[in-house]
């Protein structure tokens, strides 16, 4: 083999692999300064510091169809998608300098802490009015009352927040 051939193909293997390391070393969110440099030009005031995040939801695989021999369709038809994220820590530090009077406040300092949020999409069930082949009934099957469910959208967080004053 060539030497050009060999380093055309240790570049490509060197960007196929970097390429696939790149996702999974992505961050969970991206982090934001939000600028409100021109309030303090516009009210002649300081304004606030806010420094979050913007979430990135990472989507899962769909549940898998479940089997039963009672049914002749398999339930979750219409699977949930589970999608998870973290909220990203939020602070936001606002001078109090004239808003409380005399009371010895400078500042107020809130804070939220990262959060893992999960969710899943809505699903949907549905059986057909008849069963199963049935071995009792010569392979045939059954009658069964038609059923319909649909699946509730899941949303689980634990949010909390820290207030400070000095």
């Amino acid at each position: 083999m060539k030497t050009t051939t060999r380093v055309t193909l240790a570049a490509l293997l060197a960007g196929v692999s970097a390429a696939t390391a790149a996702p999974a070393q992505a961050a969970e969110h991206a982090p934001v300064a939000i600028p409100l440099n021109g309030l303090e030009w516009a009210l002649d005031t300081q304004a606030p510091e806010i420094s979050t995040g913007v979430p990135i939801p990472i989507p899962g695989g769909p549940d898998q169809p479940r089997f039963d021999e009672d049914r002749l369709l398999p339930e979750r038809e219409l699977p949930q998608f589970p999608v998870s994220t973290d909220l990203p820590a939020t602070r936001v530090v606002t001078p109090l300098d004239d808003a409380l009077g005399e009371v010895g406040f400078d500042r107020m300092d809130v804070a939220t802490r990262e959060s893992d949020v999960r969710t899943s999409t809505p699903g949907a069930s549905l059986n057909a009015p008849a069963t199963g082949p049935r071995p009792e009934h010569f392979g045939l099957p059954g009658a069964a009352l038609p059923q319909a469910a649909l699946h509730a959208p899941l949303l689980q967080a634990q949010p909390g927040a820290d207030l400070g004053l000095s």
